[in-house]
């Protein structure tokens, strides 16, 4: 009797396993039609462990993506021992799964569930006020953030905390998008779309000029227009800055602020807000870089961008 493995066709395999490999990342099969079926109907926890299993199954199969994240830490963490950089890779690790749970739970968690779990769980004290003064001013917010921590829930957190808040998100099927954008706009979370409007940069002008925030990303590397007549240096890099922050708080003068939220435990959270001084020649993109660049140092494990650190050192 032959065994499985001599029955099946080895070329045919091999072929499939190569495409795979190198045409579906794990976000993707994640979103697939089947896998988003089953985490609807499957309580918290199991999603929890689903996803762990399987992006444990895929970090296995990528010992190239793995080994560039633990270099790319080294590099920028010239400081810290061999031993040292081996931890914070391992909580890199953990934090992309971590990532990719709450991505699904923003997507498939009941929202009654999720916005006890919201409100249960995300610390907001102290910081609050600081957004409070900035809306009171009327002259709108723009709060930028990192590909760090809870990233997932910060703009939603905002909108079941009835501040009137706008993001931009791009989603990976149409399905996903529309089962997003039915949630995010039950509970006040406008959301655009890049492929449905013509211009964002107008979009967000007029979010601003209504004194509602706008939740934008400060190190989407991938969307930069870099600013030649300025450099700074980032994690031990020299680069240009983007330039669209800067004609963003231009052109609407509204007030910026940096934030993230901050993974503090199981299932706690913490919200961090730091008003961005519009004083001086430094340019606010340079000043909103610094401050995220601070976090990662002290918390290099919540920063989930490792892998693209080459393009981010490669801005200029």
């Amino acid at each position: 009797m032959s065994t499985p493995v001599h029955a099946l066709p080895l070329d045919f395999l091999w072929g499939w396993r190569r495409k795979l490999r190198l045409k579906l990342s794990l976000s993707r099969f994640l979103q697939l039609r089947f896998s988003i079926y089953l985490m609807s109907l499957w309580p918290m926890w199991f999603t929890k462990a689903y996803i762990w299993i399987l992006a444990r199954l895929y970090f296995m199969c990528k010992p190239g993506q793995v080994n560039t994240i633990r270099e790319n830490i080294a590099r920028a963490m010239k400081d810290r021992k061999p031993s040292e950089i081996n931890k914070i890779a391992g909580g890199v690790f953990t934090g992309i799964i971590q990532h990719y749970q709450e991505k699904m739970f923003n997507g498939f968690l009941e929202m009654p569930k999720f916005r006890e779990f919201l409100l249960s769980k995300v610390s907001f004290d102290g910081c609050e006020r600081v957004l409070q003064d900035a809306l009171k001013e009327g002259r709108g917010v723009i709060i930028a953030t990192g590909h760090y921590g809870a990233l997932e829930f910060l703009p939603i957190y905002l909108a079941v905390r009835k501040y009137p808040t706008v993001t931009v998100a791009e989603f990976a099927t149409e399905r996903l998008k529309k089962i997003i954008m039915q949630r995010a706009n039950g509970d006040g979370l406008d959301i655009i779309v890049p492929g449905d409007v013509t211009n964002i940069m107008h979009e967000a002008n007029k979010v601003l000029s209504q004194n509602k925030i706008f939740v934008t990303q400060c190190d989407e590397t991938d969307e930069w227009r870099v600013d030649r007549n300025h450099i700074m240096e980032f994690l031990g890099k020299k680069i240009h800055p983007d330039r669209m922050l800067n004609v963003l708080c231009k052109r609407t003068g509204a007030v910026l602020l940096f934030g993230l939220l901050h993974r503090e435990g199981k299932d706690r959270y913490r919200l961090f807000l730091h008003r961005v001084p519009d004083e001086g020649h430094v340019p606010m993109s340079v000043r909103t870089l610094k401050f995220l660049e601070r976090y990662i140092r002290k918390y290099p494990d919540q920063w989930y961008e490792w892998k693209k650190y080459h393009s981010i050192a490669c801005a200029s």
